[in-house]
């Protein structure tokens, strides 16, 4: 009976772990950052619509960070939408909050600042022991690694809170074997983090190491002209130009991408459009209008159709109008209508429409007014038009 009853104790046990473990996998945890779900809702890693139509980037990290805004700036130097702000401390990183406690700092910075992307360097002086909780924590320990990444953590789910789009750059390889392996653990915890909590690694390891893969002082430059680039483990100017570049090549492409994004579909691309705008900000020639000693048949007159204004010559309906290039003794057309219709700007647009006595052309087809035109609708008054049913863009279910 003992041994039935230990039985049945172990199953009991057995079950209750297995159904736990399966609460803890299908119920989401309170850690789940909120960014992965914004992620969801813009094609875009960044905005689509900062302030002012230019794009504020701050640069925070250690020493490393202040060489790399030396080269950013010099980057975005000739783009007018694009500035490049410096934010980065000397001799500052996670290991030690009493010199400068970033976590604790950077609501402030970001309070003080309207940002719109981070680009992010640290690790030159991390390579010491972490104290908490009153214990040392010796460097490339599991409990060192576990405390520095939620410190990491902490500061990249600020950043991607407040709405910026993060660039975490990776620690390029080192002179000595020792300090390549430190940058190695170091660059998997930024990796890592910048992973999990929507944020985008660069790495720059490659970009400055031989074709052993070791470190390498001599690089080319964008010219493809060998320079020195590396000043021990840190970067001279033009490894800072070199480092730099990495990151404009990923952060170009989502400015390039936020930028499509804000356009009107129906639009056209910026040329296209620059186009439409210069059209609607020129006035249309007024109508001219004939003297009274003229013929009558040549003086306009103006109706009002419902909203819409119609202008046209002031004759009889069944007046013919002679073709020349016809035959005269064809039946005459009817009367082109013009019609008119206010833009912004107290401007006018005009349009006529003509038919023909061939009711079998496709030309002879009456014409919307400009006003009820769908080109009208959607680039002046900004109607969102009802697709086509069967459509590419009919997302109706089920599908016709």
């Amino acid at each position: 009976m003992s041994c039935q009853r230990n039985i049945r104790t172990l199953m009991r046990r057995s079950i209750g772990s297995f159904l736990l473990l399966l609460a803890a996998t299908l119920v989401p945890t309170g850690s789940t950052p909120a960014v992965a779900q914004d992620a969801l809702a813009h094609r875009s890693y960044i905005t689509p619509f900062p302030n002012g139509d230019r794009y504020r980037v701050v640069v925070l990290g250690d020493a490393g960070g202040e060489g790399l805004w030396n080269g950013l700036y010099r980057t975005f130097e000739e783009d007018p939408t694009v500035d490049v702000l410096n934010q980065s401390k000397k001799w500052s990183g996670f290991t030690d909050p009493k010199r400068f406690d970033w976590n604790g700092k950077i609501d402030q910075i970001l309070k003080d600042g309207t940002y719109h992307v981070a680009v992010v360097q640290f690790g030159l002086g991390e390579y010491k022991p972490i104290r908490q909780d009153g214990k040392l924590l010796k460097v490339g320990t599991e409990e060192w690694r576990e405390a520095y990444g939620d410190r990491v953590e902490t500061f990249v789910r600020k950043l991607r809170g407040a709405g910026l789009g993060v660039y975490w750059v990776g620690l390029p390889v080192m002179r000595s074997a020792g300090n390549s392996a430190a940058a190695e653990r170091l660059n998997s915890v930024f990796r890592e983090k910048a992973f999990v909590n929507g944020a985008k690694f660069v790495d720059t390891w490659r970009a400055f190491a031989d074709e052993n893969g070791l470190y390498a002082p001599v690089g080319t430059d964008e010219t493809g002209r060998r320079q020195r680039m590396r000043d021990r483990d840190g970067f001279t100017s033009r490894g800072n130009l070199k480092l730099a570049r990495l990151i404009n090549k990923e952060l170009s492409k989502d400015i390039n991408l936020a930028k499509k994004e804000r356009d009107i579909p129906l639009a056209g691309d910026p040329a296209e459009q620059e186009k439409v705008a210069k059209g609607l900000t020129s006035a249309p020639e007024p109508v001219v209008r004939r003297a009274p000693e003229d013929d009558e048949r040549n003086v306009l007159r103006e109706d009002q159709v419902g909203d819409v204004s119609v202008v046209r010559p002031n004759r009889g309906a069944a007046a013919p109008v002679v073709d020349p290039a016809g035959d005269p003794s064809a039946s005459g057309s009817r009367d082109p209508q013009v019609i008119t219709s206010n833009l912004p700007g107290g401007y006018t647009a005009i349009s006529s429409i003509s038919a023909v006595s061939d009711v079998t052309l496709s030309s002879s087809r009456p014409q919307l007014p400009l006003a009820q035109r769908p080109y009208y609708r959607v680039l002046v008054r900004g109607e969102q038009l009802e697709p086509k049913s069967g459509r590419a863009d009919d997302f109706a279910w089920p599908p016709s």
